[in-house]
């Protein structure tokens, strides 16, 4: 998708699919800082308004949306948050305000906290778990809402 080009050459965002649907990694180190669940806005304003118009995109009216949240397995030292469960589901949340304030309609979404169940890589080493803070937003795919 060209719409994205800019964003996946940055490594801002990666384009998968999977049985659910289209899945828009959002690389947390990008969007988030480290144990953090607010935006680093002025970097992924445009990222996000991009995602936000292709949401909104008449090729999609009708679709269901879901974001989901994920973590490291590296323990919460802020005491902002009591596990990664209300960090990771804090930034699915955060990803879904920003959406809707660039047009996207929330009624099409629903969100979820995975903390570090589901990890891409080993969070062994400081690239895995890297790679396992992210944001992902699927477009599900009819049967998946």
């Amino acid at each position: 998708m060209s719409l994205f080009a800019p964003d996946v050459k940055s490594n801002k965002i990666t384009l998968t699919s999977d049985e659910r649907g289209l899945v828009i990694t959002l690389a947390s180190d990008s969007f988030f800082k480290e144990g953090s669940a607010e935006l680093n806005i002025e970097e992924t304003r445009e990222t996000l308004l991009r995602i936000a118009q292709f949401l909104s995109s008449a090729d999609l009216a009708g679709r269901k949306f879901r974001i989901e949240g994920h973590t490291d397995s590296s323990p919460i030292t802020l005491d902002q948050w009591p596990s990664n469960w209300e960090l990771s589901a804090a930034r699915a949340v955060n990803v879904l305000h920003y959406l809707s304030d660039f047009g996207a309609d929330e009624k099409q979404f629903s969100i979820g906290g995975y903390a570090d169940t589901r990890p891409k890589y080993s969070n062994e080493s400081a690239e895995g778990r890297a790679y396992n803070r992210r944001v992902d937003i699927i477009i599900l795919d009819e049967g998946h809402f």
